[in-house]
């Protein structure tokens, strides 16, 4: 409070642990804010982390409507709000409006970007007050981010990027490998192997006893010849001596006479395996904010606009529209080039995956 009083701010009320205060000056209310984390990070030093005090504050101005016991209503009180939950500890947030009425050249900041908030129609673009320079310590004429390139000595934050660091194209593969991998898994415990190639023996001998169609488990290459394994113990082997075909039953039918192997698959259950692939990446997604993979990975989907959690309606707009993506892999080769590593279902479900 001796901080705020200081630069002629007025408590208009406590709403649980936060601080609703007004300002007459858009500059004042930034300078004091980085004042106040600047005596909470002295009060913080050399103590322990449960004693310490952290807060994040947001800042933003507007025409408010004042009530008779000198509370305030309005869209600016909204969208404060609104921009304290994305508030970093430690850091000082506020909008293009207070950017634009304050004084850049006492304050270096660093543009965010845009950001939707819950129940404000238009997006918001998002500043926040850089440490690397000591307040009013900027040299006249040089201007903040967006006036005029910063110092080499200033880093700012990309704009699409300052809330979460992006994940990088090969962990992101590596995590669809995994995913992969996890949902072959999980259709073989299911009983859904059968979606795989099947395998039909024919003989030029129409007295050969007839072999039932078999679902191909694995097929290995030597230099012996290539040997097809089902699912149920039968087994093809093609060699320089023949053909060697091993029934369920255990049995040897050896031929050295022409046999054909014909490779056909069950159509009917490509649609199962689908809906099994929305399901795990949906449900994983809804229950843990990422896929099993991107958890391994330590990537997690996050909404495009916001940085914040994705609704439950497009993580399955996602999970289904993946399926689009995994056609000729084309829809993930596109994260190659497009500007924020996106996926065709990311940008349809408007999300993006970050490092968690």
């Amino acid at each position: 409070m001796p901080v705020i009083e200081k630069f002629k701010g007025r408590l208009v009320k406590t709403i649980g642990d936060a601080f609703l205060v007004v300002f007459n000056s858009p500059t004042d209310a930034v300078i004091c804010g980085v004042e106040i984390q600047d005596v909470l990070r002295a009060f913080n030093e050399g103590k322990a982390q449960a004693e310490k005090i952290e807060i994040r504050i947001a800042i933003n101005s507007g025409e408010v409507a004042v009530h008779d016991d000198g509370d305030i209503y309005g869209d600016p009180v909204n969208i404060t709000s609104r921009l304290e939950s994305i508030a970093e500890p430690n850091e000082v947030f506020f909008t293009e409006s207070v950017y634009l009425a304050m004084n850049k050249k006492e304050v270096p900041s660093s543009e965010i970007g845009y950001r939707q908030f819950k129940g404000i129609p238009e997006k918001i673009k998002v500043f926040r007050v850089l440490r690397e320079v000591p307040v009013g310590s900027q040299p006249l004429g040089e201007a903040s981010a967006g006036d005029a390139p910063q110092p080499a000595h200033i880093s700012p934050l990309p704009a699409a990027d300052a809330l979460y660091a992006p994940a990088g194209f090969w962990r992101r593969f590596g995590s669809l490998l995994l995913d992969v991998c996890i949902f072959a898994m999980i259709g073989s415990t299911l009983g859904f192997g059968s979606c795989g190639p099947s395998a039909k023996v024919t003989d030029n001998d129409t007295g050969a006893p007839a072999m039932p169609d078999m679902t191909i488990e694995d097929v290995r290459f030597s230099k012996q010849g290539i040997d097809i394994i089902g699912a149920k113990g039968e087994s093809i082997k093609i060699g320089k001596e023949g053909t060697a075909v091993k029934g369920r039953d255990g049995k040897v039918w050896k031929s050295k006479r022409k046999v054909d192997v014909g490779v056909s698959r069950d159509n009917g259950k490509v649609p199962v395996s689908m809906g099994i692939w929305v399901l795990y990446m949906a449900l994983t997604m809804w229950r843990f904010g990422s896929t099993i993979g991107m958890k391994i990975m330590k990537l997690k989907v996050v909404d495009f606009a916001t940085g914040g959690t994705v609704p439950v309606d497009r993580i399955f707009l996602r999970a289904i529209t993946s399926l689009l993506s995994l056609f000729g892999l084309l829809g993930y080769a596109w994260a190659i080039w497009e500007r924020s590593r996106r996926t065709w279902h990311d940008i349809l479900a408007g999300t993006r995956i970050v490092k968690a």
